[in-house]
């Protein structure tokens, strides 16, 4: 095989792996989680802050915090 031959192989492999061990759009959001929506508002409000430093920037990091506890309480209740 050549190499650009294998890298494509790979790269799919790699791909196919992914999508199956993602639990992305699989499930349902277990009860009591914030929606997916709310999860990308509290991502984007961490990412547009241009001063991490600032109170806007420590409530949207507090506020991911939460949203990370809530899922990662979820996933160790399974």
């Amino acid at each position: 095989m050549s190499m650009p031959g294998y890298r494509a192989q790979t790269a799919a492999d790699n791909k196919a792996f992914a999508e199956r061990a993602s639990r992305v759009g699989k499930a349902p959001v277990p009860p009591g989680l914030p929606s997916a929506q709310e999860v990308v508002t509290a991502i984007d409000g961490v990412l547009q802050c241009e001063n991490f430093y600032s109170p806007a920037a420590q409530d949207a990091l507090a506020r991911l915090v939460i949203v990370r506890e809530q899922f990662a309480a979820s996933i160790k209740g399974e």
